[in-house]
């Protein structure tokens, strides 16, 4: 049995692909869109996140993705990935990259006096606080346990206490079948925690079907951002053009029209939103959101 008083210091743990690789079940919107909405909903999951642990770790290859968080007044560290073995697993079908991530992460914390390190899926864009709560509270008293994703195969999150993560995420051949990282996390002795639908902590999102479903539980502001608020679809992606710039927002040209954007709706460097720059955008309810 575990221990640990409920005044233990616990961890967030997420791993993020770079951007290129992010979404590939979303092939169907134009790259940086896709990018985006990968880039959205994995800030919307730490925003859920952070207020329910003591420190979030992000391990990723996003070279922008600090200044990013730093925007957003996100104060999460950022490591990079730990190089991969020689004779590493195939990413592809052991999710090998991805429990490579977290374990580096889960080292790092433990080094550093954290006695409980939850690991998160980043593509939670409807993710509750309160339900992290749920997940942490319902996790005592066992070494390892794991929240199943919506269709019970795969897992959104993953929680240790003073035993290695041991992250089984991705899929698995056993007996000529792939298994997901639900029968994985199992398999590897971790227990399964019984918390009812909890949807906004289960949905994860790799189709425009889940996303569908996830906006109607409620995304974070980033997502939400991008989607229809009718019909939870993208908005049309186009490339604008920057002509000016003033105290409240900037001047731009797009699909040979000028248009208003304010400095709200705009996010990157803001070093790059001079005129002459091109910027991507999304066409959203009449609305333009763009992004560097």
């Amino acid at each position: 049995m575990d221990t640990l008083s409920p005044d233990e210091r616990v961890a967030a743990v997420v791993a993020l692909k770079t951007l290129p690789a992010a979404k590939s079940r979303l092939s169907s919107l134009p790259a940086p869109l896709r990018e985006r909405l990968a880039r959205c909903m994995a800030i919307d999951t730490l925003a859920a996140l952070a207020p329910a642990v003591d420190r979030v770790v992000v391990v990723s290859d996003q070279l922008d993705l600090p200044a990013a968080l730093l925007r957003r007044g996100q104060q999460i560290s950022v490591v990079a990935e730990p190089p991969a073995p020689a004779d590493a697993d195939l990413p592809a079908l052991h999710g090998g990259s991805l429990n490579r991530a977290l374990a580096h992460a889960d080292d790092l914390l433990r080094a550093d006096g954290i006695q409980a390190v939850l690991a998160c899926v980043g593509d939670l864009p409807a993710l509750r606080t309160t339900s992290v709560g749920q997940v942490i509270a319902a996790s005592r008293g066992r070494p390892r346990s794991f929240l199943p994703d919506h269709d019970g195969h795969g897992s959104t999150m993953l929680v240790a206490r003073g035993v290695p993560l041991d992250p089984r995420y991705g899929k698995e051949m056993l007996s000529g079948e792939a298994v997901g990282s639900a029968i994985r996390h199992q398999r590897s002795g971790a227990l399964p925690l019984d918390l009812g639908e909890l949807p906004d902590a289960r949905w994860d999102v790799d189709t425009l079907a889940d996303l569908r479903i996830a906006h109607r539980l409620g995304v974070g502001p980033a997502t939400g951002s991008l989607l229809d608020p009718e019909t939870a679809s993208p908005g049309r992606y186009l490339v604008v053009e920057v002509l000016a710039r003033d105290e409240s927002g900037m001047t731009v040209l797009a699909e040979r029209v000028t248009a208003r954007v304010g400095w709200q709706a705009y996010d990157g460097d803001p070093a790059l939103r001079v005129p002459g720059r091109r910027l991507h955008a999304a066409r959203v309810a009449d609305a333009l959101r763009c992004w560097a």
